[in-house]
């Protein structure tokens, strides 16, 4: 059953995209005192370098809730000891919370995590579930304490991840059960009624943020390997791969079973279902693909009708 608040509770609410766009909707949907919005300074975005403002920045300003976007928390921190709040909720803010901060509030500070805690503490749970193969992800609610991702598990629900799933997909479906559980839990949090859970820090495991070496198709990899890849890293920033001296993204791709594995990274065979890849043990079929210096993502069936680059034998690196 959804929940609507009759708590006078305040709280300040800490966020920055769209996932933590859709938490603070929930809280707003219960009729949550919100008394303050908490989220990162603007930034230029983008080859025109517009200043586009961030999901929580744009549900702030359209219900007129106090806005702040220090560059350091510390900046606000008396300002925040005033407002006095009986609770924060931090949902993907970007930047940690000091402790002096933490420990303001009287029903102290949750923070939503997506990932089925003590796994995956850290910055990318959602990519880091589809690249390892996992075959299910959730979302936790825990308080936050001076260590990564580490309180004390107050909710915490499974979602299954689907074969062909994205890490965009996927995040779809996260943040809709973080609306369903905001909307369910949010009174038992305000009044003070659930029995938090320890993690088991030996059964903790982490990820880190994404780095560009991290972005590239290791050929030598097994066929489910690569294609764990490509769907964790899609659609931003996307798997990628070198051919002929131009950086290659990978978008969708398929494993074929019918092939036996070459040399890895070399094309095998270029037909109207796309280009076929050898990897250590089969080979994988590339669908869709962006060259360097174009700025859409074709559909490689379309790609090969015309005249392309590619050729059997090459190699990608």
């Amino acid at each position: 059953m959804e929940s609507i608040s009759s708590n006078k509770q305040s709280v300040i609410f800490f966020g920055t995209p769209k996932i933590a766009a859709t938490c603070l909707q929930a809280l707003l949907d219960s009729k949550v005192n919100v008394i303050a919005v908490v989220t990162k300074p603007d930034r230029p975005v983008g080859r025109k370098h517009e200043i586009i403002f961030s999901e929580v920045k744009q549900l702030a300003i359209k219900n007129n809730l106090k806005l702040f976007q220090p560059e350091n928390l510390n900046d606000i921190y008396e300002q925040i000891k005033q407002l006095n709040p009986d609770l924060i909720f931090s949902c993907a803010y970007g930047k940690i919370i000091p402790n002096n901060i933490l420990g303001i509030p009287r029903l102290k500070c949750i923070n939503v995590h997506p990932s089925l805690l003590p796994k995956y503490r850290g910055a990318t749970p959602i990519q880091s579930a589809i690249i390892n193969n996992e075959k299910e992800t959730g979302v936790s609610f825990m308080y936050m304490v001076d260590k990564l991702d580490a309180g004390d598990v107050l909710f915490q629900e499974k979602i299954m991840i689907g074969e062909k799933q994205t890490t965009c997909s996927l995040l779809h479906t996260i943040e809709n059960k973080c609306y369903e559980m905001i909307r369910k839990n949010i009174n038992d949090i305000l009044e003070n009624k659930v029995i938090p859970i320890p993690q088991n820090d030996l059964e903790a495991t982490y990820c880190t943020i994404i780095s560009k070496e991290d972005e590239k198709i290791e050929w030598n990899k097994s066929s489910k390997q690569i294609e764990c890849l490509v769907r964790g890293l899609f659609d931003n920033p996307a798997a990628c791969t070198i051919y002929d001296g131009r950086l290659v993204k990978i978008y969708a791709v398929e494993i074929d079973n019918t092939l036996k594995p070459s040399v890895p990274g070399e094309i095998l065979k270029i037909d109207k279902n796309g280009i076929f890849v050898s990897t250590n043990n089969g080979a994988i079929v590339l669908k869709v693909i962006k060259l360097s210096g174009q700025s859409n993502r074709v559909d490689v069936s379309s790609l090969i009708n015309g005249n392309h680059q590619f050729k059997v034998g090459k190699k990608f690196d």
